[in-house]
């Protein structure tokens, strides 16, 4: 018996895996049912599955530039997402069809009935029908109501158009189908049914574009993923040249203007110097390298004022000449990225905000975001304050270039006074000289301009081309249902287990002698397993007449049961630790947990060791143990305690030899106070002389402290604890009582515990 006293064990020196895989298996029907819950609707969603393929195409992009920069990754992947090109494809293909399949005919896809098909951006939507007569007359239906009737040749062998419709039959529809419905979808609905299937991807460098997108149709998938590429290329290629041209156009224009004015500088200048040999000295040319100069800053400032003003121009609504295909925002960034702002701190903090945060909508909007979205809205409120502080910081630019063109001008007006004391003839070589230099410097300006123009028309320009168009793809992307039921059944009972664990590491209760070690310092007297009784819940005078048919230990059986009370009288009577115990307090926290009934067990158990026994019922409220043992429970021991009768009176012999019993007696007002009285302690006193062994049941310790009293004139107090259900904070607290009084603990009787856990090492059962 010295496993029981084993030293107490420290909480941090193990964790008990065997304990909380019982816990598990406990609640096996928890794991059950939640497997159950989760794999069984998973399976019949994958059954209800159709088929989905996912069709692919790879675009190239060959970009003089080498790298592609990354938010023109994001504008292609925006263009590509936007509802415009989702519309155009959704019309052309007539995505909004759905065939309904009739239960008596095969199953078709669209291309088996429809040569062609496609719609408006505005069909009407609802139910169609067409019926196809032997006679050679075909009827269209919308809604039940007749739409037109016409020659079936006629709709085999020329495109019809009805309520936003555009279609033309296949010939053999004619002969298989009497007659065909199908159903026309909302069309916005299906535009971004369209655009959230889609998936688009780029590789690292930003030279190949990847476009997939499912669809229940192969045929479909693969002919939408190559349409959506077509109206790319060509949308995208438009509106990059579109983008650039003007600005192109402004500079050819100039330099034509520029060209005839050299030339004709250039002849002038050669004809004076044919009929006139004159030249300038030193003091002279110095004045008119000066002129030059301030000739030089006047007209770059005055070109870069005029494109300033050309752009901002194009932000007038009211501009005609103004493609809609180019947007405002490539007019701000190249407003923020002309020459004229090099070094400008200002301008290049907006330049680079204003990128960022273009980027930042582009991902939102790559992954799915609407424009309504609060955090693009957001984003898109910023964009405005950005791109208007970089329009007041050209407006700005502006004025400050009419100033430095107005002081260049006031400066150029000294120095020529100073030439104007030079003679007529000389005069006139000094002006037709500077004249064609100045003209020469413009025209060089305006060409570097120019060939920059035609180099950003190439980059926007870019080779587009479908480098891998889609085809029907052969297997769908959601096949493998078996084994994805499999792994849901997984799924499940991992759940299963994980609320089981979690419910059994949330599990604060008393289960094993492990736990009574650890929590309540305490030794082991005992572990009683579990007897299930038909309701444990009852009331107490049924619960009674329950339990004195199934006590368990008078008979001698060699049951589990009998087994472990034997075993915890031996626990009583030879433990050296322990010492002679000739009388016990047997108590529990809480009602229901088998005190009543360990005690009577625990007192036949002694009987049988030919040990003079006495159990008295210490519980003055609810007193049962006169049930059990079917004596009268009056009078009883409050009875003797008022001094109503005399100690022999309230002895009852009971069916088990050398057991006698003293019921509970009368109910009285103040058990308490009896209990604790001088007068019950000589009773002790007295009773212990002629017992062998007495034995008291007591109330629980959660409903009165009387099993606290009476510790203090017995030698020994021991409290039952109820396995998986005495939660050891409660009981930790309810044994503090013990520390303030001279009682004494001798250790604790774990009952309703396991086969497995009572009987580890005497189970009859295994020999």
């Amino acid at each position: 018996m010295e496993d029981f006293f084993e030293e107490q064990v420290n909480e941090t020196e193990y964790f008990n895996v065997s304990q909380y895989l019982k816990g598990i298996l406990k609640r096996w029907w928890i794991v059950l049912i939640v497997t159950v819950v989760i794999s069984v609707p998973w399976i019949i969603y994958l059954k209800g599955q159709p088929p989905v393929y996912e069709a692919e195409t790879w675009i190239s992009f060959e970009n003089v530039t080498g790298a592609v920069p990354e938010n023109l990754i994001q504008s292609r992947i925006m263009k590509l997402k936007s509802r415009s090109f989702a519309e155009e494809v959704t019309a052309e293909l007539g995505l909004t069809l759905e065939l309904t399949q009739q239960e008596d005919l095969p199953e078709v896809k669209r291309q088996d009935i429809f040569q062609k098909f496609s719609t408006t951006m505005n069909p009407v939507a609802g139910f169609y029908s067409i019926h196809i007569s032997p006679m050679g007359t075909c009827t269209l239906f919308y809604e039940n109501k007749l739409l037109d009737s016409l020659d079936t040749e006629k709709i085999v062998d020329d495109t019809v158009e009805y309520n936003g419709i555009i279609f033309k039959l296949n010939p053999n529809v004619i002969h298989d189908r009497p007659q065909i419905d199908f159903k026309i979808k909302d069309f916005r609905g299906t535009v971004k049914s369209l655009i959230d299937r889609e998936d688009i991807g780029t590789s690292r460098d930003g030279d190949l574009m990847r476009i997939t997108l499912s669809d229940a149709d192969p045929h479909l998938a693969s002919r939408t993923v190559n349409m959506l590429a077509e109206i790319f290329i060509k949308k995208s290629i438009e509106m990059g040249k579109e983008a650039n041209r003007f600005m192109r156009n402004y500079l050819e224009n100039q330099l034509g203007v520029v060209q005839q004015q050299l030339n004709q500088s250039d002849y002038q200048l050669k004809k004076f110097r044919n009929t006139h040999i004159i030249g300038l000295d030193r003091e002279t040319q110095d004045i008119i390298a000066r002129l030059d100069a301030i000739d030089r800053n006047i007209n770059e400032c005055t070109l870069n004022k005029e494109e300033l003003g050309l752009l901002i121009n194009k932000l007038d609504p009211s501009v005609s000449d103004f493609e809609a295909g180019t947007s405002t925002r490539f007019i701000y960034s190249q407003l923020a990225s002309q020459s004229v702002f090099k070094g400008d701190a200002e301008m290049a903090v907006a330049r680079q905000e204003l990128n960022e945060l273009y980027q930042q909508r582009g991902d939102l909007h790559q992954r799915g975001f609407p424009e309504l979205n609060p955090v693009i809205m957001e984003i898109s409120e910023k964009v405005t304050l950005v791109e208007e502080k970089i329009y007041q910081l050209s407006k700005a630019k502006i004025i400050e270039l009419g100033k430095q063109i107005s002081d260049l001008q006031k400066e150029k007006i000294e120095f020529h006074k100073e030439l104007d004391t030079h003679p007529e003839e000389e005069l006139k070589l000094i002006k037709l000289t500077r004249q064609r230099t100045a003209n020469e410097e413009i025209y060089e300006l305006l060409l570097k301009r120019y060939k920059e123009a035609q180099i950003s028309e190439a980059v926007a320009s870019e080779n587009v081309s479908i480098l891998d168009p889609a085809i029907p793809p052969l297997q769908p992307i959601n096949a493998g249902k078996k084994k994805k039921a499999a792994f849901g059944f997984i799924f499940g009972l991992l759940m299963g287990v994980g609320v089981s664990l979690i419910l059994e590491i949330a599990d604060k209760s008393i289960k094993t002698q492990e736990d009574v070690k650890r929590y309540l310092k305490l030794p082991i007297l005992g572990i009683i397993p579990n007897v299930k009784f038909d309701n444990y819940e009852i009331q107490d005078s049924e619960k009674a007449k329950s339990i004195s048919s199934q006590i368990v230990t008078h008979d001698y059986s060699p049951t589990p049961v009998g087994e472990a009370y034997r075993s915890l009288r031996t626990a009583l009577l030879y433990s050296k630790k322990i010492g002679a115990i000739r009388s016990l307090v047997i108590s529990s926290v809480f009602p229901s947990e088998g005190k009543s009934f360990t005690a009577a067990n625990v007192a036949i158990t002694l009987a049988q060791q030919k040990s003079k026994t006495l159990l008295i019922d210490a519980d003055l409220r609810r007193g049962v143990l006169h049930n059990n043992f079917n004596c009268p429970k009056k009078p009883g021991l409050t009875n003797y305690l008022t001094g109503v009768v005399p100690l022999e009176t309230i002895l009852n012999e009971t069916y088990v030899p050398n057991l006698s019993l003293i019921t509970c007696g009368s109910l009285i007002p103040n058990p308490s106070e009896l209990l604790g009285s001088e007068k019950m302690k000589r009773f002790i006193e007295g009773i212990t002389k002629r017992f062998d062994f007495v034995v008291f049941d007591t109330p629980p310790l959660i409903a009165a402290t009387d099993a606290v009293v009476l510790g203090t004139f017995v030698d020994g107090v021991s409290v039952v604890v109820r396995a998986g259900k005495t939660k050891r904070e409660e009981i930790q607290r309810k044994l503090e009582l013990f520390n303030n009084v001279q009682a004494r603990m001798i250790g604790i009787i774990l009952n309703g515990a396991g086969i497995e856990i009572a009987h580890e090492g005497y189970s009859y059962y295994s020999y």
